[in-house]
């Protein structure tokens, strides 16, 4: 009896107190990696790469009891991503210089990429492939905590948060919830030149914080003694029979008339 007085009354709670204080967020994230030349050893090849991309969040505001704890879940996925190479190349047969810029399928922005084209004329080719993957900084602002505090997305995928109200969080307070994100990556540079010489190398590896960060709220809601409980629980009751009783009667009216 106490569960089901218990379940009637969370749900009466969830529709009269949560739905303001609920809202999904979908945050689009911006970063902006660039590297030096990734060919330092090398006085006659000189390439360093650019890349300006973004991720889309998914993540809705929530609600919890006193001294409780809730999920918070983040999903993230693909947004959009331009790869660019400034290239030098001078040797005696052989001399260009420039920049060169293409559109990326974003899903490749998190794991090992193949290789990229960015760069051919026929003489010189240059490839990338990124490396890259995405870390958050999840806090949860004044009488709350969340755990795990610090994530980290190796693929498109939905991280898991607990957020736990403290012992001073009070009914109706709100627990802001922001997560800090940065893109860390490094690029395998292979540049090719006349189909002979072959040159590769990896750069060092570079972390590009996202703006904005991605935000929510997390509801402090009441918790119920049991004669409130029970209460509530009859109040819901009384609606559901009044809702019954108009619907049957509206229907016996319908029926009446179509005689």
């Amino acid at each position: 009896m106490k569960g089901i007085v218990f379940a009637l009354t969370a749900m009466l709670v969830l529709l009269l107190v949560v739905p303001a204080g609920i809202a999904s967020t979908e945050t689009t994230v911006s970063y902006y990696v660039r590297t030096d030349d990734v060919f330092p050893a090398l006085t006659d090849i000189d390439v360093s790469v650019t890349l300006a991309c973004s991720a889309v969040f998914n993540s809705s505001d929530g609600a919890v009891l006193p001294t409780n704890s809730t999920n918070y879940l983040i999903t993230v996925k693909p947004g959009s991503g331009t790869l660019t190479v400034n290239y030098t190349v001078d040797r005696p047969l052989l001399k260009r210089s420039g920049s060169r810029s293409v559109p990326i399928n974003p899903t490749r922005l998190l794991g090992d990429s193949p290789p990229i084209p960015v760069y051919d004329d026929g003489t010189i080719n240059i490839y990338v492939i990124i490396h890259g993957h995405l870390k958050g900084e999840v806090t949860a602002i004044g009488n709350g905590s969340a755990t795990p505090s610090s994530v980290t997305w190796s693929t498109w995928e939905t991280v898991d948060i607990t957020v736990s109200a403290n012992a001073n969080a009070q009914n109706g307070q709100i627990i802001p919830v922001q997560t800090a994100t940065k893109y860390v990556a490094y690029f395998t540079v292979k540049v090719e030149l006349m189909g002979i010489g072959i040159f590769t190398q990896d750069s060092p590896t570079k972390e590009a914080s996202g703006s904005p960060t991605v935000q929510n709220s997390i509801l402090v809601v009441p918790e119920f003694s049991t004669w409130q409980m029970l209460l509530l629980t009859l109040l819901a009751l009384s609606i559901v029979i009044i809702r019954s009783s108009r619907k049957s009667r509206l229907q016996e009216k319908t029926f009446v008339q179509t005689r």
